[in-house]
Formats: structure tokens, C-alpha cells, sequence
């Protein structure tokens, strides 16, 4: 019996330390990659909002090589978002560029300073004692309200 127990006991071990690090490989893994991937997220929206940023100011001031450029960085931030980022940002950024994707009228500024609450909370951010309205004053030095206004209407 003894003579058993003199390879069982090394055999369990190494069993144990095997199965030990394997498990650790894998929760090692897993973990590199929800890294990854909120890196990548983070980064997309980090984009995109710098962009939204860059095409309002060069509009503002007539700089259409600028708005250009910044163009080609939103389209590739609004690319990654769609794979990397969360539904509800996506539907929020959806709603944005729905409501024209501008930020002249009132309507386009509620769905950008929704689609910003959106990415806030999707970054692991707790909204619930954020007012909406400070995100907007934030942004565009406006308060609005969390309420949708008529479409701007298109003529001719």
C-alpha cells in the first residue's frame, strides 16, 4: 500500500499544478482580451468624439481641409464603434446621425449629448446621479433637456 501511495501523491501534485496553471493560462487569456477589447472601445468613442469635435470647429471656421481630414477619422472611429462598441451607444449614434449628424439644431445636439451619456455609462461610468443637462453645458454650453425635438423640416 505504501509503495502506492509513494506514486500517487507525486502523480496528484503534478496533476494539481497542471490543471492549476492551465486554468490560470486560460483566466490570463480571457482577461487580455476583455482588455483588448475595452481598449479598443474606449479608444473608437475617444476617436469619434475628437472628430465630431475637429468637423465643428473647422466648419465654424471654413477650413475644409481640416473638415476633410476630420471626416476620414470619424468614418474610421463610427467603423470600429460598430465593432467594438456598445449596443446602446450604437443605437444612440445611430439616433446622432438620424437627426442629421451636424450639431446645428436642437434636435442633433440632444441625440450627441445622448450618445455622449451613452458612452459614459458604457465605459463603466455611473450615471445615475449625472444630470444630462451637464453633459450638454459641458459640450455646447447649452442646457437642453433629455427630450427629443421635432426633425428639422427640409425644404425644397
Amino acid at each position: 500500500m505504501n509503495e502506492i501511495l509513494i506514486f500517487v501523491a507525486p502523480i496528484t501534485g503534478l496533476f494539481g499544478v497542471l490543471f492549476g496553471a492551465a486554468i490560470q493560462a486560460w483566466f490570463t487569456r480571457k482577461n487580455q482580451d476583455r482588455n483588448f477589447l475595452n481598449e479598443q472601445r474606449n479608444k473608437a468613442y475617444a476617436d469619434f468624439l475628437n472628430a465630431a469635435s475637429k468637423i465643428a470647429v473647422s466648419q465654424r471656421l471654413g477650413n475644409s481641409n481640416e473638415v476633410t481630414d476630420a471626416l476620414a477619422q470619424l468614418a474610421d472611429s463610427k467603423s470600429r464603434i460598430c465593432i467594438y462598441g456598445d449596443t446602446n451607444v450604437i443605437e444612440k449614434m445611430a439616433a446622432f446621425l438620424r437627426n442629421g449628424g451636424t450639431l446645428q439644431t436642437e434636435s442633433e445636439i440632444i441625440a450627441f449629448t445622448q450618445l455622449s451619456y451613452a458612452m459614459r455609462k458604457s465605459v463603466g461610468f455611473d450615471n445615475s446621479k449625472m444630470n444630462i443637462a451637464d453633459i450638454s453645458q459641458l459640450l455646447f454650453s447649452i442646457d437642453v433637456k433629455d427630450t427629443m425635438t421635432p426633425k428639422r423640416v427640409k425644404t425644397g
